[in-house]
């Protein structure tokens, strides 16, 4: 192998006047190895020559070779004389405490104080016709069968604050009061107004009969007669339509710079007129505050006078049916008897109401079903209309025969 020296030999005359070329050309071998042999030395611990006896060795005073009671219970050979825990120990038969327990009796409570809770339920204390007797689930319930369904977040019985049951008319009683009679009455006259006038805006609103005269008559029938006379008005129009044309496609001339100059100083004139307006509008505006301090009241009151109104409807609407479908909710008419129907005795007394019609309009009402109309008795199918051998003439059940038979010998030939 070539030592370093042959290679110095043979590299004597090369330049090192940079860091590049020295790195290349000495050799650092030597200085590598010291570093590497420093790095290791001290990665191990040290140089061990360099160490004192006390720093290489120490003395070990555990208890290793100590054999101690502990030190022998916990050994593996004498692990079979100790209790193992894992093994439940046998136990003698427990029989029944002859000791009975007294059943508390439950104290008797007013209906008023009985509440829903699971403890009373099992003594049978709790109002079955309560609100809350169906608020407490039951919670031994059954693992096989499915959770009961939960009502969405959203869910509404019934979003109207009307009661099931309304209050009827004080004027519907088998002996009502004069006043109570008299406004039972007039509110059916106001409902039978109300549809007397839907009717008369039906009526009038429809468009009225067409009136022919004799002169639209003869003027309709004779369109189209003189054919040659209508062409030559035709004619006549499309020429004068064309001269107009040329009339406005005349070349208009240039305007002057005095034309342009007049044209800039009305401009200037009529914008200063706006700025003066505006000017003295102001000022007017100054001079009447007391006339706006009172617009703005009015104003103010009439946006209370509105806001009243609508919080008013808003009322009004909790209790009107919403529209769940596409009928429209009418209601019934008014129930009513006439001042001679009015008996003082109950088995005198006209009944006039229908139960259920009035719970089904009810429910109607509170928005528990949607609004539903009368199906009248119609036919879903269309009658197909068939006429009968025996009902037409010889000569035609001859034709159809012969009809037949030639359709028979066609199908034989194929």
């Amino acid at each position: 192998m070539v030592s370093t020296q042959q290679i110095l030999q043979k590299r004597k005359r090369v330049s090192k006047k940079n860091k590049k070329s020295w790195r290349k050309h000495t050799e650092i071998s030597d200085v590598e190895e010291f570093l590497q042999s420093r790095l290791r030395e001290e990665r191990t611990g040290g140089d061990p020559t360099a160490k004192e006896n006390k720093d290489l060795f120490y003395i070990d005073k555990s208890d290793i070779f100590q054999t101690t009671k502990t030190k022998l219970a916990s050994m593996k050979c004498h692990s079979e004389l100790q209790i193992d825990t894992r093994v439940a120990p046998v136990v003698g038969r427990i029989g029944p405490s002859k000791k009975k327990k007294k059943k508390k009796k439950a104290p008797l409570l007013a209906p008023d104080m009985i509440t829903s809770s699971s403890s009373e339920k099992k003594q049978g204390l709790y109002d079955i016709w309560g609100s809350q007797a169906n608020v407490a689930e039951d919670t031994k319930r059954d693992p096989c069968l499915p959770p009961p369904v939960q009502a969405r977040a959203g869910y509404k019985s019934s979003d109207t604050k009307l009661s099931a049951v309304e209050l009827p008319h004080p004027g519907t009683s088998y002996n009502p009061t004069f006043n109570d009679h008299q406004d039972l009455l007039k509110d059916a006259l106001e409902v039978e107004e109300k549809k007397e006038k839907a009717k008369l805006k039906a009526t009038r609103d429809a468009a009225p009969p067409i009136e022919i005269t004799e002169e639209d008559y003869i003027k309709e029938m004779s369109i189209g007669l003189n054919g040659a006379a209508s062409e030559e008005e035709v004619e006549e129009e499309e020429e004068d339509e064309t001269e107009d044309q040329v009339k406005s496609a005349v070349r208009r001339d240039r305007k002057t710079r005095a034309q342009r100059n007049r044209e800039k100083a009305e401009k200037l004139k009529a914008e200063e007129l706006a700025k003066a307006k505006l000017e003295k509008q102001h000022l007017h505006q100054m001079n009447r505050i007391k006339a706006i301090q009172k617009e703005i009241k009015r104003e103010e009151k009439e946006m209370s006078e509105q806001t009243a109104l609508r919080q008013a409807k808003s009322l009004e609407n909790e209790t009107k049916p919403g529209k769940y479908g596409p009928g429209k909710f009418l209601g019934d008419d008014p129930e009513f008897v006439l001042p001679e129907e009015v008996s003082s005795s109950l088995r005198k007394m006209v009944n006039p109401a229908n139960n259920v019609q009035e719970r089904f309009t009810s429910l109607q009402k509170r928005n528990l079903i949607e609004v539903r109309r009368k199906v009248a008795p119609h036919r879903k199918y269309k009658l197909k209309t068939v006429e009968k051998w025996r009902k037409k003439l010889p000569e035609e059940i001859d034709e159809l025969v012969k009809m037949k038979r030639k359709k028979k010998k066609i199908k034989v030939s194929e």
